[in-house]
């Protein structure tokens, strides 16, 4: 169970979090604050394994607070809760780790993001031994071929029949196909299954093999990277 300390002074929204915290049954609030002399305090006694902050707190600003923490050595994963929507804000919170920013009000929705993404990053560097430019990659979120094919598809490629094409695979993983096997499986012409699936190597999700048929004629098998 991941600990939390909230450092919030509208109390509507430091119980509304420290709820739907509780709710999950994977987080304990171990501390709140309203202050920055309370939360200086707090934090001096214990170290959360995730900060909730606020910068405008009624004595100080939250973000000097965390420059001091940094200072120390503390190294809590730090979510800012704020009304704050300065962008010098989010510059100075990046400089000082934050690894996400959630703008009042805050939805809960958008907060089990940040909380998902938390978990994530807290697995990743539970599970690594050596530092490796995939690990660096995974942990700093740099996108792979699998998610810059999901957000910048080219002309002609839709992602409807990238997906149907994707499940063709996933549900033979070992199955090496052509593109005249894929067409009839989707029902479209085998140039426009050999688009798809050319994408699909390019982005790494595919490999291919080149296969001869009975009169000779080279013709690539594809299938799922080992």
């Amino acid at each position: 169970m991941h600990t939390v300390i909230i450092v919030e002074d509208e109390v509507e929204v430091a119980h509304l979090v420290a709820q739907y915290l509780f709710s999950t049954n994977r987080y304990k609030v171990i501390g709140m604050a309203s202050d920055i002399n309370t939360a200086r305090s707090l934090l001096g006694a214990i170290t959360p394994d995730l900060l909730l902050l606020d910068v405008y707190l009624p004595d100080g600003n939250g973000l000097n607070l965390l420059a001091e923490l940094r200072s120390q050595g503390i190294s809590s994963e730090v979510v800012l809760l704020t009304a704050a929507k300065e962008v010098q804000i989010l510059e100075k919170a990046m400089q000082l780790g934050v690894f996400d920013f959630l703008v009042k009000p805050v939805l809960l929705s958008r907060l089990d993001q940040a909380l998902s993404r938390f978990e994530s990053r807290q697995l990743k560097l539970s599970a690594t031994e050596e530092l490796t430019q995939s690990v660096v990659d995974a942990f700093m979120e740099v996108p792979t071929g699998a998610t810059k094919a999901a957000t910048r598809l080219p002309k002609g490629v839709d992602q409807l029949t990238l997906q149907k094409i994707r499940e063709v695979f996933d549900a033979k993983p070992q199955d090496k196909l052509t593109a005249q096997m894929v067409g009839e499986k989707l029902g479209v012409s085998r140039s426009t299954a050999r688009r798809y699936l050319e994408f699909l190597l390019e982005c790494n999700e595919l490999a291919a093999d080149q296969s001869y048929g009975s009169i000779g004629r080279p013709e690539r098998c594809y299938h799922r990277v080992r």
